[in-house]
């Protein structure tokens, strides 16, 4: 008797379809699908797993399997709008950080004034030349005994129109360059040194000094004032530190430059100025007063008239940068610190401490040197390291065709707000020194008493003395630094995400190296799955052999 069990049947193949039923072997489908829901499929469960662990506050919150869906929409929400708020925040401290670094505060209310310098004081008398000597001598004193009667009326004609030198004034030389022969027999003066011919018909400290206090105690007037070329030509200057002589003894004495820590009228520098009237000229009167800083070369001058007593209250204006401000460039902080040479905006006169005083006198001297390819050593300093020449006597024709540029002084903002008339200027972008000293200045001139006055003479009084016995210091800090800047933004992210560094990090590991090792943990899975699979039926049992990978 046959069973059915034992009938025979047809064979199956060993690997592919016949009559709708598989083979022996069985190969899995693959899943062709690609795109977004495959991309999703793959990531979900990784980013399930970073919103488990994140140390975001909220974010697990989205991941929570006890949470229902209206309730991970409103914590997706939340963390939606504390994200926006920490960005707009963030955006305003960086702009804050980025536009105003840099502020200046009052550091001391009353700062007593024997912490700083008495300023330097030069006195450059308008009748400052001996014209007695100019026409008794000095011509062949320079240029020899046998020197052309042509050579000595050039001579004493220059010197007579270029009396008071002003770099801002060479307009009065005009009398003599309108003259045609004087302009063409100049050069016969090339070979006289002028700075020496200044200093051989100045006036000498006894003709003018007539009497000289200091702090109320009476001084030698020919010993406190030193002769010195600035840009108004030669003056007696009071407290420098400029010439060899001073600034070794500004090495070797720590009281000097000098202080004082009194204030008031006849507390600082008292001078009387007395010239007899037989050697005053005609619109020469008065003295030009200039207040600077002892190691500055010139600053500007202020005219003061004879036979009056003129008053200059002085009040000091010192600004200290702090050092955490070299983390911004000098543009930034509109100040320079002095050992900062290699800048391209540091200008300076070689061998001089930066002060922006200095800084403007170097840039006049290079535009001078720009248009007349030399340097007058009347008006600027010479050193070893200076690369251009002396300008001779001919040479100042040159500066007279170019005196209207080196009258007037810019600022490369000024064409901004200030509507420019001339178009020929010297343009001087000069920043200050991060520890930068200013002298507020304030003249009163009254007429003098009659025992201070002499009939034989014109007379004058200077008082220049501190306003009062304190002053207001400033400081100039960092607004932010970028320390401040992190410290801030820490705040911001941690009032409104609950975050820190660690959680930025932290972020950082999920999106690179854990997704990427992720990554590779999926693809081998991947590759498991399309392994070939044995199948062979036992009647109503199965054995399914698996080839191990390994």
């Amino acid at each position: 008797m046959l069973y059915p069990l034992e009938l025979p049947r047809p064979r199956r193949p060993i690997n592919r379809d016949y009559g709708g039923k598989t083979g022996l072997i069985q190969t899995p489908q693959r899943d062709d699908r690609r795109g977004p829901g495959k991309i999703m499929r793959i990531m979900l469960p990784y980013l399930k797993d970073y919103a488990a662990e994140s140390s975001v506050h909220g974010i697990r919150y989205l991941a929570e399997p006890k949470m229902k869906n209206f309730e991970r929409i409103i914590w997706l929400l939340i963390l939606v709008t504390t994200t926006i708020g920490a960005i707009v925040v963030y955006v305003d401290l960086n702009a804050l950080y980025q536009s105003v670094r840099i502020q200046t505060t009052i550091k001391n209310t009353m700062l007593p004034i024997f912490r700083v310098p008495f300023p330097s004081i030069a006195l450059c008398p308008r009748n400052r030349m001996n014209w007695r000597v100019l026409e008794n001598g000095a011509a062949e004193h320079f240029l020899g005994a046998n020197a052309s009667e042509v050579q000595k009326d050039v001579f004493i004609r220059f010197f007579t129109v270029a009396a008071d030198p002003h770099l801002a004034r060479l307009a009065e030389l005009s009398n003599f360059f309108q003259n045609e022969t004087l302009t063409a027999n100049l050069h016969l003066l090339d070979g006289v040194d002028l700075a020496k011919v200044y200093e051989y018909i100045q006036f000498r400290c006894q003709d003018i000094m007539h009497a000289c206090r200091w702090r109320g105690n009476p001084v030698n007037c020919c010993e406190v004032f030193e002769l010195q070329f600035t840009e108004s030509g030669l003056c007696y200057v009071f407290n420098t530190a400029i010439s060899p002589a001073s600034r070794q003894r500004e090495k070797e004495d720590k009281f000097y430059p000098l202080r004082t820590p009194q204030y008031g009228e006849g507390s600082g520098l008292d001078v009387f100025l007395r010239l007899n009237r037989s050697l005053i000229r005609p619109g020469k009167r008065g003295v030009n007063v200039m207040i600077k800083q002892p190691q500055q070369w010139s600053d500007v001058v202020r005219h003061v008239p004879h036979e009056a007593h003129t008053r200059i209250s002085i009040v000091p204006r010192l600004t200290v940068t702090d050092e955490r401000t070299r983390a911004v460039g000098p543009v930034a902080r509109r100040c320079i610190f002095p050992d900062e040479i290699h800048d391209p905006y540091y200008k300076n006169l070689p061998g001089f401490k930066y002060w922006v005083g200095n800084c403007r006198t170097k840039c006049h001297q290079e535009h001078v040197v720009d248009l007349c390819k030399c340097s007058p050593h009347i008006f600027f300093p010479v050193t070893d390291k200076d690369n251009f020449t002396i300008c001779k006597a001919s040479d100042y024709k040159c500066l007279y065709d170019h005196r209207l540029t080196f009258s007037i002084e810019r600022h490369p903002d000024e064409k901004d707000f200030v509507d420019n008339l001339y178009k020929e200027s010297m343009i001087c972008d000069c920043f200050t020194s991060c520890t930068q000293l200013i002298f507020d200045r304030v003249f009163t001139t009254t007429t003098l008493d009659n025992n201070d006055t002499n009939t034989e003479a014109g007379t004058m009084r200077v008082d220049i003395f501190f306003q009062s016995g304190w002053f207001i210091q400033y400081q100039t800090t960092m607004r932010f630094t970028f320390v401040e800047l992190l410290a801030s933004f820490g705040g911001v992210i941690g009032l409104f995400l609950g975050a820190s560094l660690l959680s930025a990090f932290e972020l950082a590991y999920y999106l690179s190296i854990g997704l990427y090792l992720y990554l590779q943990g999926e693809r081998k899975k991947e590759k498991l799955k399309n392994k070939s699979i044995i199948t062979i039926p036992f009647g109503q049992r199965k054995i399914t052999p698996t080839k191990n990978v390994n």
